[in-house]
């Protein structure tokens, strides 16, 4: 454990003696037990969450709402979520530094020596303060060349930005005392950019907003109409004239186009199965146009960061993580705070003499599993889904990305909560699937295995194992438990996917997974091997699993992929996990396959025997839903009927059913058609045909 634990917000910790059962939930927001800054009690105790500066990566900050962007307290969502609103009218310029943005004048020299740097900044942050008296300082360029400088203005965020005002003092503000209101630029240009559209190098590609070779006005008026969204500004005075700022403002107006929301860490008190998320999610103006992306991440330590010191003066310097007053211990973030960061400050001196300064922060990619990848969008207002992230781990952590692509459009996270099992059903499961290389789109036998890690007491152990499938099974054929001594000491073959025996069973079958019950798995180093078949679609097919105990329903922990057992000729070691893969993809290009008709003839007369035919086809290799069209079509190329017509995912399709009736509902002539798939892909189309035999 890292020797820094950031002041917890909870004193509650529910402590289970072993042999204790407990599956609790937490819940956050509206109704929850936790506000969303950690305040409350719980079942958990919430450790402050930390999160790096945006413009010091090593720099970490500890608060739920990176540059402030997150509403916590809004009169219509008192105890919701949800990015910031600025109001119309609104200075965004003011608080750029507070929420990392920056302030820069990159061709401002002063050859004489007398103008210092730290000056230079004290002018150019001056322009971006709304604190009374700040007109006694602004940013001059006055008995020197001014033609070319550059101001940059960075918003730390991307606001939807209607009018930008410059101007010098004794204008806007009156300032007596300063009268310098004729020093305006007399020629400048102005450029924007969204902070989306960057280079490869990540400095903004720049969009002009206006070109004025000839200004009469002190104060610089420009609106934005329609409204744009803005992260970066970029003025440059094209006119040799003196000119001085005393303000740059920005207003700005609608939802943030991004805003982030990380979450204090929980702390379960002893290794938990992380179970179901739910959360409750309202959404403002157009649905199209706005998201919230949540994912989590677990661990085994108080932090996600890893904090270096590094020797003063030595090239290539190794980051080094350990404490330097507890050589023993890992660095926490007090003492790495203690370190200088710049070369001029004053480093540590260690016993021996050696000067020490701070290292980089680093993501703990040890201790702490990266953030998985955001949770199904459609999970939202519904009953939940599991944690994928590993478990059994004390520690959780999530996070909240807001998106908008329109000033009104935004999404609200209302409430959120989760499930926590105490003790876990293993210590570890360590899972893979065999073979991992196999043709597309072609029904193959595979076995997932599952090794067991049960040294600590009071483990509860599993009984059913849930396997994730890119289509659904076409059988379920055995399931094996092998013993640490590598002997068989139970088996159960299974004739169809809904059997039974004893502690045997196929609990469940769908469109995208399945699960199988057995005996109590409680001893270390078991094995649970299961057979079935399917076929993949894509180039990259991910069985993700999770075990289970039918005593405990709505908890599961997740099975981490490695190496289980030798499965058969080609199972390596080194390339063991629960990932198949599907060269031919990549090879043939394929979108589309299994095109079938069936029954094949068919016989639409109402006996109710063969009336129907059903169209089959798998999608292939699609990234994102794609347009779709299933038609009939005689033999003479005229279409007689459309049975479908909309976007799909990859998948296996057999839902597309033609009753011999054309698109005026009126019988088809015996005879032949031709049934055909259409696909528009990603990179290209493709297109299938079989033929159906129509007879009365």
């Amino acid at each position: 454990m890292k020797a820094h634990c950031a002041a917890a917000s909870l004193v509650l910790v529910l402590w289970l003696p072993s042999g204790s059962w407990a599956l609790d939930t937490v819940s956050i927001g509206e109704g929850g037990e936790l506000d969303w800054q950690g305040e409350g009690e719980a079942v958990v105790t919430a450790i402050d969450a930390e999160h790096r500066s945006p413009l010091d990566p090593n720099n970490l900050l500890v608060g739920n709402a990176p540059g402030d962007l997150i509403e916590f307290a809004r009169d219509d969502f008192s105890h919701s979520i949800l990015p910031l609103r600025i109001a119309e009218g609104e200075n965004v310029a003011v608080g750029t530094i507070e929420r990392g943005g920056d302030i820069d004048s990159p061709n401002v020299f002063d050859f004489s020596g007398t103008f210092k740097p730290l000056d230079l900044e004290m002018m150019l942050k001056e322009l971006l303060s709304d604190e009374p008296g700040g007109e006694l300082l602004a940013f001059e360029r006055k008995n020197q060349n001014s033609l070319g400088i550059l101001v940059l203005l960075n918003l730390g965020a991307r606001f939807g930005v209607e009018r930008i005002r410059i101007y010098p003092r004794n204008t806007v503000v009156p300032s007596p005392s300063t009268p310098f209101q004729n020093d305006y630029l007399r020629a400048y240009e102005l450029f924007t950019n969204d902070g989306l559209n960057l280079t490869s190098e990540n400095t903004p590609i720049w969009r002009p907003l206006i070109a004025e070779t000839d200004n009469q006005v002190a104060v610089i008026d420009v609106p934005l109409d329609p409204p744009r969204y803005v992260q970066h500004l970029r003025l440059r005075a094209t006119s040799p004239v003196d000119f001085e700022i005393d303000e740059i403002e920005v207003f700005g107006k609608g939802f943030l186009s991004r805003a982030q929301y990380v979450s204090d860490i929980f702390d379960a008190g002893q290794p938990a199965v992380w179970g179901t998320l739910r959360w409750v999610e309202e959404v403002l103006g157009d649905p199209r146009f706005s998201s919230a992306q949540i994912r989590t991440r677990t661990g085994t330590d108080t932090s996600p960061f890893v904090y270096t010191r590094r020797l003063r003066g030595k090239q290539d310097a190794e980051d080094i993580p350990f404490s330097l007053a507890n050589p023993g211990e890992e660095m926490g973030l007090a003492e790495y705070r203690k370190f200088p960061q710049e070369a001029g400050q004053t480093p540590i001196t260690d016993d021996a003499g050696r000067e020490w300064m701070a290292g980089a922060v680093t993501d703990d990619l040890i201790n702490w599993s990266p953030f998985s990848t955001p949770y199904p969008a459609d999970a939202a207002n519904g009953p939940g889904l599991p944690i994928v992230s590993p478990s059994p781990r004390r520690y959780m952590q999530f996070e909240v990305v807001f998106n908008s692509s329109d000033l009104e459009a935004a999404r609200v996270i209302k409430s959120l909560s989760f499930d926590l099992l105490t003790p876990p059903f293993a210590d570890a499961l360590v899972g893979e699937v065999f073979p991992r290389e196999v043709k597309v789109s072609e029904e193959v036998s595979f076995t997932f295995a599952v090794r067991t890690t049960m040294g600590t007491d009071g483990l509860r152990g599993f009984d059913t194992i849930d396997i994730n499938t890119p289509t659904r099974v076409s059988s379920i054929d055995a399931v094996q438990i092998i013993d640490s001594a590598d002997a068989v000491v139970a088996e159960h073959l299974f004739d169809s996917l809904d059997a039974a025996s004893g502690d045997f069973a196929i609990a469940e079958v769908t469109d995208d997974h399945f699960a199988v019950r057995f005996p109590v798995v409680t001893d270390d180093q078991t094995e649970v091997h299961i057979r079935f078949q399917t076929n993949v679609l894509t180039y990259s097919t991910n069985f993700t699993a999770a075990a289970r105990l039918t005593t405990e329903p709505g908890a599961a922990q997740v099975i981490d992929p490695g190496n289980v057992a030798f499965l058969g000729a080609g199972d390596e070691d080194a390339f063991s996990g629960t990932t198949v893969l599907s060269p031919s993809v990549l090879a043939e290009g394929q979108l589309l396959g299994q095109v079938q008709a069936a029954p094949n003839p068919f016989t639409p007369n109402g006996d109710g025997i063969n009336d129907e035919a059903i169209i089959h086809y798998s999608l292939l290799s699609l990234s994102t839903p794609r347009p779709v069209e299933v038609a009939l079509y005689d033999l003479s190329g005229q279409r007689v009927r459309v049975l479908f017509a909309g976007e799909e995912a990859n998948g296996r399709y057999t839902d597309k059913v033609w009753n011999g009736r054309d698109d005026q509902g009126q019988l088809v002539p015996p005879g032949l058609y031709v049934a055909r798939v259409f696909v528009a892909g990603d990179s290209g189309d493709a297109e299938q045909s079989r033929v159906v035999a129509v007879a009365y």
